[in-house]
């Protein structure tokens, strides 16, 4: 039962006898709990009184604010005044902490104490393998290629880029599949150089005896590679080496002043009236290197 101590009242009348009710003017009414209607206890004259500024422990007077808790919400309610007093001024009540009350009041032991959650730590994401590069190789019909390379999986990649045999100026394009992200690559690519004149580079290889021939003077083709090889570095920096075999297709050009150059002579005149096309099969080899920047 809730009960609060008014200091500035008259003790309230109680059947002691005079001499007894003024044996001490300090003592003091307790108030009656809100509501109940009941009549306090009286404080016998020779016991302690308390007063106004008292610290109530344990009493339903005292104002209870427990540590920051699950269940510190519902004691918030619980500092409302009683109804029978008229001024709510008057009421002096020192707050007391939860881990003060006896056991059983207020809320449990562990809402005042301080609750330590303990979060395992995520495993960090795995580093994003670079997208973009750089790719140079060459190689035989290749010639000497660079490339920008894109590898959108670790299994797979792309080229496209330019370059030149020699003679005359071409393009490449292509992709690699590498089952493991590195290791064994099989790879598929198809290539063209523009026409070019092959004399000047032949009498480079066979000599100054060489006076150069009307088949040379246009030389172009396109090519495909089916290779298999070996890649290695699957970050950063990747090094392969592939080979495999060349599909080459290109047209013959100035057949007609090659046969008659070649002092033919005759009844039957030979006249070639469209360039013939010629294919060829070979193998071919190229080794490359891939800097991925992105």
């Amino acid at each position: 039962m809730a009960q609060d101590v008014r200091a500035d009242e008259e003790p309230y009348p109680t059947d002691q006898t005079p001499s007894d009710a003024g044996a001490d003017d300090s003592t003091k009414r307790v108030a009656s709990d809100a509501g109940t209607g009941q009549m306090p206890d009286l404080a016998p004259a020779d016991s302690h009184v308390a007063t106004a500024d008292t610290e109530f422990t344990g009493v339903g007077a005292a104002v209870v604010q427990p540590a920051a808790g699950p269940n510190a919400g519902g004691l918030a309610d619980s500092t409302s005044q009683p109804r029978d007093v008229e001024d709510p001024e008057e009421r002096q009540s020192q707050p007391v902490h939860a881990a003060d009350l006896p056991r059983g009041v207020g809320p449990s032991e562990q809402d005042g104490e301080l609750a330590v959650v303990t979060v395992a730590a995520a495993h960090p994401l795995p580093r994003r393998l670079p997208i973009l590069g750089l790719m140079a190789d060459v190689g035989v019909p290749d010639g000497l290629i660079g490339s920008l390379a894109i590898r959108p999986w670790n299994w797979v990649r792309f080229c496209a880029g330019g370059g030149t045999n020699g003679i005359s100026s071409g393009w490449r394009a292509g992709l690699t599949l590498l089952p493991f992200g590195a290791g064994p690559s099989a790879s598929l690519e198809y290539g063209r150089y523009q026409d070019g004149d092959v004399n000047t580079l032949a009498k480079k290889l066979i000599g100054g005896g060489f006076d150069g021939s009307p088949l040379l003077d246009r030389v172009g083709y396109g090519y495909m590679n089916a290779h298999l090889g070996l890649d290695f570095g699957s970050r950063r920096f990747v090094f392969f080496i592939h080979g495999g075999v060349t599909m080459l297709r290109g047209q013959i050009h100035n057949l007609n002043a090659a046969i008659s150059g070649a002092g033919v002579t005759g009844a039957t005149e030979v006249a070639v009236e469209q360039d013939p096309t010629a294919k060829a099969i070979g193998p071919s080899v190229k080794l490359g290197l891939v800097f991925y920047i992105w």
